[in-house]
Formats: C-alpha cells, structure tokens, sequence
C-alpha cells in the first residue's frame, strides 16, 4: 500500500467514525417508549417538547430548564392546548415515571406520535448527575429566608 493510498484509507475511515458519531447522539424517538435519563442530553430542544407532569409544589421545588409544565390533574383538559401539533416530538417525565406513563398512553390513544417518557422521572435525573451537564439545566429548589 502506498502512502497516498494508506491516507486516503485513513481519511475514508475518519469520516465514517464521524457520520456514525453524529448518529449516534441523534435520538430516534418515533420507535421509542422511554428513555434513560442520561440519554436525555441528546435531545434537540428546538425540535422536542419535555413535557413535565408533576404537580406544581414538585415543579415549585425544581425543574429542568425549558420543560413545559402541564400538571396530570390538568392533562386532559389543557394537552391540546399546550400541543396541538399530534407529529411535534415530545418527551414526558414525572417524579419517578408512573404519571409520566399514564400521561404517554393518553396521548397515544388521541394519535399523538410516540411519546416516549423518562425512566426513573426527575428524581433518576437528578441522581444521574443531570443537573450539572450543559444542555440540562435543573433550577435549585426555592428556598425561603426566615422573615
């Protein structure tokens, strides 16, 4: 092999490590039904809508930044509202997930895309270390000074 032969194999091989890089870190959520929480980071926030659907003392506690807030006592009245597009891509965590689950199957069973939700909720998020990566910021609870 010569040496131009040996850098263009080299380059074609850098190339392909990069196309499937890129790839990877681009999530498929029309064929999925829950994410982990860590791989909540890949999302692109200007194409997927996380959806939060805790109640408002938990989301008054802490919240990840950009999330939408739609309490599950609220849901059914308010979704349509909040997403008319049935195609937009959404992601839908809760406390630890049950809520979240129940919030996903109501918005299939209308004809929503896949709605995948975030297993373990905000708390595995928190546990996972989300709140110090870049593209997730979870606000500090609010705390009251003593008057």
């Amino acid at each position: 092999m010569t040496f131009s032969s040996f850098r263009l194999f080299y380059i074609l091989i850098l190339s392909l490590c990069l196309i499937l890089s890129v790839q990877a870190n681009q999530l498929d959520l029309s064929q999925r039904s829950n994410l982990k929480p860590s791989e909540t980071i890949h999302l692109d926030s200007e194409h997927v809508l996380l959806l939060d659907v805790r109640t408002q003392r938990e989301w008054d506690a802490g919240r990840i930044k950009g999330a939408v807030h739609l309490p599950l006592k609220d849901f059914k009245a308010k979704l349509t509202e909040i997403v008319p597009d049935k195609t937009q891509q959404v992601v839908i965590y809760c406390s630890k997930g049950g809520r979240a689950i129940a919030a996903a199957k109501y918005m299939n069973n209308l004809g929503y895309h896949a709605v995948p939700v975030v297993k373990g909720g905000y708390s595995q998020m928190l546990s996972a270390g989300l709140k110090n990566l870049s593209l997730i910021h979870i606000s500090e609870p609010t705390r009251r000074t003593p008057i």
